[in-house]
């Protein structure tokens, strides 16, 4: 019966304490935003395409999953969103009530004013108790704690989808760079075959006596121009290999290829970009500096509740007993309830300061997220703009290339047949041979632009 009426003393404490929460009260407030983007764009309000859709190339998609799988990165951002989630129900059970046990035996000797001084024990001793704690949440102290901790396992997943799409875009970028350089080195390749065979004829015809040595010595040049290139490339190609093994968390093994960037089918066109708004939420770094403004808030409510007085209400129930005989009797029983209402008094104003504190983070962070958003809108017009250009870039490339090739063509026959110098179709070898080298930059810097796009808009995952 007493530990009815220490239930009921304690569910008449809470019924008289008022549930009022202290402190900053989170409130989404969007920052302001401009009604379109700088270049038309397809406006589907639909959920973004996903990037195995995105990029049709076998061999990158799995490249791309390989990555997302193996990635150390990834997985450590994976075991911090666990982390956080662990945490934030750890902090959950602080609104709840808290049992705990204690089983004690043990005994000695001890004089009477030892005994009287608490110093001792003469006999026996056994002692088993349960024991039930709960700080109660007047000023929302706890609820603010939990909610902040929901926030950060939120900002948490958000940076790691944020992880994802970053992963996502940089194989992809890699992918075409690697895709490019390979297209490179069968230019230099190609290059250097129709070189040598100049150099073959130049000296034919020198030998018999229908050239100068001048021309068989520019032959050479222009042949060892071309072969030098294969070196560089393939050096840069063993780079950029070695980059994409990084990515997956592997040392060794073949990068596989799939289709080559001129087969790429990428334009902003098969991207429903939606409305200006919705970029707020595909972000994921918006949506986890979103969710730093709302943890912060709460936090600061838990260092408002700070300066005011907690209650903590304790109850013990169980058995004392000097002889394991008459432990577990009514005459062992006890049962006993405590409340305990503590606070701060006087510390200078330091809490005070601490509160305020935590409310200029607030503003601090919501200044940050604010600087993410025009950041993201600023990536999001970046990359049509590169788009744009580097489709208009590439086109003048095909035609300088095409232009480049008749004009060698040209010019051979030209010097064949004695109409002009061996420096004519010199300039026309080298003229033709950085106009493919750079119709071929440009063609992969094109794709890039779409996936610095996909990215911008917070695709990919």
């Amino acid at each position: 019966m007493r530990i009815i009426h220490l239930i009921g003393g304690a569910l008449s404490i809470l019924l008289l304490v008022p549930g009022c929460m202290v402190g900053p009260k989170y409130v989404y407030e969007p920052p302001p935003l401009d009604s379109t983007y700088a270049e038309p764009v397809n406006a589907d309000t639909g959920a973004l395409i996903k990037w195995a859709q995105l990029y049709d190339d076998p061999a990158l998609v799995k490249l791309i999953q390989a990555t997302l799988d193996s990635n150390r990165t990834m997985w450590l951002a994976a075991a911090r969103v666990e982390e956080a989630r662990l945490l934030a129900g750890a902090v959950k059970t602080n609104l709840y009530p808290s049992v705990n046990y204690s089983l004690v035996g043990g005994g000695g000797g001890a004089g009477i004013d030892a005994q009287r001084n608490g110093s001792g024990v003469d006999g026996g001793f056994l002692e088993a108790l349960g024991q039930v704690n709960w700080e109660i949440d007047i000023w929302g102290k706890l609820r603010h704690a939990n909610r902040a901790a929901l926030a950060i396992y939120l900002e948490q997943e958000e940076n790691y989808k944020a992880l994802q799409v970053s992963l996502v875009a940089e194989v992809a970028s890699t992918y075409f760079l690697l895709r490019d350089l390979d297209n490179r080195l069968l230019i230099a390749q190609r290059t250097l075959v129709s070189r040598q065979e100049n150099t073959r004829i130049i000296g034919q015809r020198f030998d018999e006596g229908y050239t100068n040595e001048v021309d068989k010595l520019q032959s050479i040049q222009q042949e060892q121009q071309a072969a030098a290139a294969i070196p560089n490339i393939e050096r840069q190609i063993r780079q950029v290999e070695n980059a994409l093994r990084v990515l997956q968390g592997r040392s060794s093994g073949t990068i596989e290829r799939g289709r080559p960037n001129t087969e790429q089918q990428l334009t902003p066109d098969i991207i429903p970009m939606g409305l200006p708004s919705t970029l707020l939420q595909r972000r994921p770094d918006i949506q986890a500096a979103e969710a730093n403004v709302q943890a912060l808030t709460e936090r600061a409510g838990v260092a408002v509740a700070n300066r005011f007085p907690t209650l903590s209400l304790t109850g013990v129930l169980g058995f004392a007993s000097p002889e394991m005989a008459s432990l577990f009797t009514a005459d062992g029983g006890m049962a006993n309830g405590f409340g305990q209402l503590a606070g701060p008094l006087f510390n200078f104003g330091r809490n005070k300061k601490i509160a305020e504190a935590a409310k200029q983070r607030i503003v601090i962070a919501a200044a940050q997220r604010d600087q993410v958003v025009f950041q993201a809108f600023t990536d999001v017009d970046n990359s049509l703009e590169y788009y744009r250009t580097y489709t208009a870039e590439n086109a003048a490339r095909v035609t300088q290339m095409e232009a480049a090739r008749k004009a060698l063509t040209l010019s051979q026959a030209r010097y064949d047949y004695g109409y002009t110098s061996y420096l004519e179709v010199i300039l026309m070898e080298n003229a033709l041979f950085e106009a493919e080298l750079e119709e071929s930059a440009t063609r992969a810097q094109r794709l890039n632009s779409t996936v610095s796009l996909f990215r911008a808009l917070g695709g990919g995952w």
